[in-house]
C-alpha cells in the first residue's frame, strides 16, 4: 500500500521549518495516543480482561496504520488484537487478523523483529487447537523458510519450530514426518551446542518416541539410552527428566515383552518422583 494511502507523510517532503515541526509534533501526538491504547491493551489481556483488551487494540491497530502499514507497530498491534479474538473464542476473526499481520510483515520484510514468525505461528497454534494440522504445519513450514533465508539453512533459530512442527505431526499420526524433523532439529542443536548438551538430550527423547511409534524398536532404545546419560551427567540421577526417560524406556521395554527391563526403567522412575512429591 502506498503512503499516500496510509496517511503517512514523508518527512523529507517538508520544506519549511514551521512544516517540519509540526509534522514532528504530529508523530510525537500519534506515538503518544498509540502508546497509549497499547499499554492499556496489554494490562487488559494480562488482567484476563479480553474485551476491553480487544477494544483497545483495535484502537492502537487505528493508530499505528497512521505510521504506515510497513510500520512494525502495525503487525504488531494486528497480532495482539488477533490473540485477543482468539481468547474470547471468535476463531474466525482471530485467523483473519492473523492472516492480516502476517501480510504486513511479509510486505515489510520485518523479519528481524521477530513479528513475522510470531504471527505464523501464533496462526499455526490456534489452527492446531481446531484440529486443522495440515494448515498448522505449513505455516510452521513457512516460518522456518523465513528464517532459513535470514540466518542460513543451519541456523539454531529454527530449532525449536522443527521440533513444534514434528509435534503436531505426530499427533497427526505423520510419524515419518515428525521424524525427520526432529532429525534435523536434533543436528542443528549437536552442531551448535556439542552432543552433549541438555537440548540435544531433550531432542534425542522426543525423536526416540518418534522412530518408536514408527516400529524403530532398536534405534529407540538407543535413543533413549542416550538421553538418558546426558540427563544423569548434567542434571544428577535423580532429576525428573530423568524419571521421564526411564519412562519411555520401560514402555519401549515393556512393548517388546521385556517385562523385567522395563519394571526396573519404572520402578526407577516412581523412586525419582516418589522423593521430588
Amino acid at each position: 500500500m502506498s503512503q499516500t494511502s496510509t496517511g503517512a507523510v514523508c518527512p523529507g517532503e517538508l520544506k519549511t521549518e514551521a512544516q517540519r515541526e509540526a509534522f514532528a509534533r504530529t508523530q510525537t501526538s500519534r506515538r503518544n495516543t498509540w502508546r497509549r491504547f497499547w499499554q492499556a491493551g496489554v494490562k487488559a489481556f494480562e488482567a484476563g480482561d479480553y474485551e476491553k483488551a480487544q477494544f483497545c487494540f483495535a484502537d492502537a491497530v487505528r493508530e499505528a496504520r497512521r505510521f504506515g502499514e510497513t510500520d512494525p507497530r502495525f503487525a504488531c498491534c494486528l497480532n495482539n488484537l488477533a490473540m485477543t479474538f482468539d481468547m474470547l473464542g471468535e476463531t474466525a476473526q482471530a485467523e483473519a487478523v492473523y492472516r492480516r499481520a502476517i501480510e504486513a510483515d511479509a510486505k515489510a520484510l520485518e523479519i528481524q523483529h521477530g513479528g513475522f514468525v510470531t504471527s505464523l505461528t501464533n496462526l499455526a497454534q490456534m489452527l492446531a487447537d481446531d484440529g486443522r494440522i495440515a494448515e498448522a504445519v505449513k505455516l510452521y513450514d513457512r516460518a522456518v523458510a523465513f528464517l532459513e533465508a535470514l540466518h542460513g539453512h543451519d541456523t539454531l533459530h529454527i530449532a525449536p519450530l522443527l521440533s513444534e512442527m514434528a509435534r503436531m505431526c505426530d499427533e497427526d499420526g505423520d510419524y515419518a514426518q515428525a521424524e525427520a524433523a526432529l532429525r534435523r532439529a536434533l543436528a542443528i542443536r549437536e552442531q551448535a551446542h556439542g552432543p552433549d548438551d541438555l537440548s540435544v538430550a531433550v531432542t534425542l527423547n522426543n525423536l526416540a518416541v518418534s522412530c518408536d511409534l514408527r516400529g524403530k524398536y532398536d534405534e529407540s532404545q538407543a535413543l533413549l539410552e542416550r538421553a538418558l546419560d546426558i540427563f544423569e551427567r548434567r542434571l544428577g540421577e535423580h532429576h525428573p527428566k530423568v524419571a521421564e526417560t526411564l519412562k519411555n524406556l520401560g514402555v519401549l521395554h515393556d512393548r517388546q515383552g521385556r517385562r523385567l527391563q522395563a519394571e526396573a526403567c519404572f520402578a526407577r522412575a516412581r523412586a525419582i518422583l516418589e522423593a521430588q512429591a
